[in-house]
């Protein structure tokens, strides 16, 4: 169990340094593009890990699919508001 927790702290510390390292790079719109993509892989692994949801209830199941809906609410609103719709 503590292994796991130290790849899960190692793993998110990774995509903080990541997320750091690309606000650097010119990449126009693909900066958001990329934050958002690490933000997934953030979120992918609280969920794996603190939350134990491969062991999980049925109510946990369904709070992280609430969870990845309301995710995917946000990005599509983010992807317009950068469109400038």
């Amino acid at each position: 169990m503590t292994r796991r927790l130290v790849y899960a702290w190692l793993g998110l510390m990774l995509l903080l340094a990541l997320t750091v390292g690309s606000s650097f790079i010119p990449l126009g719109v693909g900066n958001s593009v990329v934050n958002l993509a690490i933000a997934a892989a953030k979120a992918a692994i609280v969920l794996a890990v603190f939350m134990e949801l491969r062991r999980g209830e049925p109510l946990l199941h369904l709070a992280a699919a609430a969870v990845g809906f309301w995710l995917l609410i946000l990005f599509v609103l983010s992807w317009i508001a950068l469109r400038g719709v």
